[in-house]
């Protein structure tokens, strides 16, 4: 089956680096990075990536649909479901004096997973690492944001009550 693609990445992360300058962060909430379609239909997304600035990490509730895991500030993944925070020191924020931002990527599966549990939760880790080392190449963070260049799948985090 054919896989098609839609999106302007470069444009998502100028859009992001503009709201940052202009000290609105809030308007860069769920900025479009890419979708996928199954062939040729291009009405609604397969898979849908995002990102959006944040002041901080959003804790999970008690009953999260999804788990957390060890990379970058957190990462989370669900059947459906793929999160993964992470910083960005660039120079390419205020205007070229450089900062460290809060970045939230989100992939999100429109249709029923094809897979459940762990192969559905590694997929969508896996979707949303990619994306994110492309977003951090192109926000020029420094030392790719902390993010490993391949993806493996990182360990679970423990319950202790918290989550940061």
């Amino acid at each position: 089956m054919k896989i098609s693609y839609y999106g302007d990445p470069e444009d998502t992360a100028d859009e992001l680096i503009a709201n940052f300058d202009a000290g609105t962060p809030e308007e860069a909430t769920r900025l479009d990075f890419c979708s996928f379609y199954k062939g040729n239909e291009v009405v609604t997304p397969s898979v849908r990536v995002r990102f959006s600035l944040e002041q901080e990490v959003e804790a999970l509730g008690e009953n999260s649909i999804v788990d957390e895991y060890r990379m970058g500030k957190s990462a989370r993944a669900g059947d459906k479901l793929g999160i993964l925070y992470f910083e960005c020191t660039s120079d390419r924020f205020y205007l070229g004096a450089g900062s460290t931002v809060l970045i939230r990527g989100e992939s999100r599966v429109s249709f029923e997973a094809a897979e459940t549990g762990t192969a559905a939760r590694e997929d969508n880790l896996r979707i949303i690492h990619d994306s994110s080392r492309a977003f951090a190449d192109l926000l020029d963070c420094k030392s790719n944001a902390g993010l490993p260049a391949g993806f493996t799948m990182p360990p679970e985090v423990q319950e202790s009550g918290t989550s940061s």
